[in-house]
């Protein structure tokens, strides 16, 4: 009797060498992937298209200065937020969520409001895993 195996579903990307030039409710894009277990992620657009249906976690992580709110969204919901207002020091901002998908469901990051900078270099991420 075999016993059935599941793939894991994970990725990692960052923002490489390119500065992302972000406006009002536009899907940042990270461009260098680490990993894509589960072929999830589409670095041409930015979104993480949900293989399989389970619980998921999402992590975003900004390095930034000026001010910029980021949010992951679920479809057509944003369900976190993510905000750095100031000055002209970088720092680094970081959201964790934990989410219910169906397969097909569709996650992204998008600048809410951009009046600063997202440092590329791989300094900034967004990374999720199926955790059950």
């Amino acid at each position: 009797m075999s016993v059935p195996s599941t793939r894991g579903v994970s990725f990692s990307v960052s923002l490489s060498s390119a500065t992302p030039k972000l406006g009002t409710k536009q899907t940042v894009i990270y461009d260098e992937v680490l990993t894509n277990d589960g072929d999830g992620y589409d670095d041409r657009t930015g979104v993480f298209e949900c293989p399989v249906t389970g619980t998921y976690m999402f992590v975003v992580d900004s390095l930034s200065k000026g001010t910029i709110t980021l949010g992951i969204k679920v479809n057509k919901e944003y369900v976190v937020f993510m905000h750095r207002s100031g000055h002209e020091h970088y720092i680094q901002i970081s959201r964790t969520v934990i989410v219910k998908l169906n397969k097909g469901d569709h996650v992204k990051v998008d600048s809410i409001y951009m009046y600063g900078y997202v440092h590329p270099y791989n300094y900034s991420g967004f990374t999720g895993t199926l955790l059950y």
